[in-house]
């Protein structure tokens, strides 16, 4: 069976992956180190059938893998593979894209400590802070303290759209 152009083009197929606003949460979340379904689906506020369900398509594209951490009951932690690392950088783009086109006045819920210098930094491919490349290994997404305050006073901590 023949592809069609729009089906040949990268930027369409990756698009047609992670255009869904719950897979884009869920990974924001995998990417801050939520593992376990119940962190995913309280920082998400996502269903627990849409939860299920965005999980499984994430697991079917290898995005991510699954791995039991209690038997009893069964529970399961859910880890990036070293595709769904590779999101990292589309992620970071996204964001950096949002903050300058998409302007909000809530903070914004989540910083970028790079490990490297220890400081803060904006979204994007480079530490504004001391200019080293960033990657998923020199990074990590942690909750703004600002932010977090700010959500439960307006009463929007976990919400998104359907």
């Amino acid at each position: 069976m023949t592809k069609s152009p729009q089906q040949a083009c990268p930027v369409v197929r990756t698009a047609s992956l992670i255009g869904d606003e719950w897979f884009l949460l869920i990974l924001r979340e995998l990417f801050k180190r939520s593992h376990k379904f119940d962190e995913l689906q309280k920082n998400t506020g996502a269903a627990t059938n849409i939860l299920t369900s965005r999980l499984k398509r994430m697991m079917d594209v290898g995005i991510v893998m699954k791995t039991p951490y209690q038997e009893r009951p069964l529970r399961y932690k859910y880890r990036l593979t070293e595709a769904g690392l590779g999101l990292m950088p589309i992620a970071l783009e996204m964001m950096l894209y949002g903050e300058k086109w998409l302007p909000c006045p809530a903070p914004i819920p989540f910083l970028i400590r790079h490990l490297s210098c220890g400081e803060i930094t904006r979204p994007g491919q480079v530490c504004t802070v001391c200019g080293e490349p960033l990657d998923v290994m020199n990074m990590r997404m942690e909750d703004n303290p600002a932010a977090v305050g700010e959500a439960v006073e307006l009463g929007v901590v976990g919400q998104a759209g359907n």
